[in-house]
């Protein structure tokens, strides 16, 4: 099923006014509410027919909110497993439904972000789930990663290349959202994220489905203006 979706940061949302305030603009205050995000998460699974993917999920949640623990958001309050749950919903709005890749889309900062290790996600959620959480890892040296997009664009599943779709659609919306709330503060790092975001990631949606390339385009180019870098463009 389409879950009901989780609104993006907007102009129109109502909130607190932050540094980049203009008329009509606010801090999307819907957006990071984990209260939000934890109705619509347990709606989503409570209508889902098969029990069994029902058990799954709600055990793979509770794996990753028990290993994230007082993790929060960059800049915010916002608890670490909003982001998950958030990753797994887009996935599930663009059609991506498969259980082994939801259970990976909540599971797939544990190994780059916490101490687990790959083999208790394999031991705990199987092989599956652990290949798409591996997939997701990123190395923890900078002068490694053009080798791992590379990887990741040539020789991943298509799972694991949608799941790394939502996962950076969210943290560009994530990234706005914060941007929008503290000015100046964020914005060099998260001029640096977008720029990379065009190497790292955007490659990967020439294959993926429309509404996948879409989010992702319509994300960058949401987050370009305050950032500094009003000519983005779709390529």
């Amino acid at each position: 099923m389409c879950p009901t979706p989780l609104r993006p940061p907007s102009v129109s949302d109502v909130g607190e006014r932050g540094p980049h305030s203009e008329e009509g603009r606010a801090w999307p205050g819907t957006f990071d509410a984990p209260e939000t995000v934890e109705r619509v998460w347990i709606d989503f699974v409570a209508a889902l027919p098969d029990p069994a993917q029902r058990t799954a999920l709600r055990r793979a949640v509770a794996f990753a909110r028990a290993r994230h623990g007082e993790q929060r958001r960059r800049g915010s309050d916002t608890p670490y497993w909003v982001h998950l749950v958030r990753v797994a919903m887009e996935l599930a709005r663009w059609g991506e439904t498969s259980p082994v890749l939801l259970q990976a889309a909540l599971l797939h900062d544990t190994v780059e972000d916490t101490a687990t290790g790959i083999g208790e996600i394999r031991v705990g959620f199987g092989p599956e789930v652990a290949d798409l959480v591996d997939w997701l890892t990123a190395p923890d040296d900078q002068a490694e990663l053009r080798g791992y997009y590379a990887r990741l664009r040539a020789q991943a599943p298509f799972a694991a290349q949608v799941l790394k779709l939502a996962d950076r659609v969210d943290n560009l919306r994530s990234i706005q959202a914060l941007v929008m709330r503290t000015g100046d503060r964020y914005t060099g790092w998260a001029a640096t994220y977008l720029r990379r975001t065009v190497w790292q990631v955007l490659p990967l949606a020439a294959a993926a489905p429309s509404v996948a390339r879409v989010a992702l385009v319509t994300a960058m180019a949401d987050l370009a203006p305050l950032v500094g870098d009003d000519g983005f463009t779709e390529p």
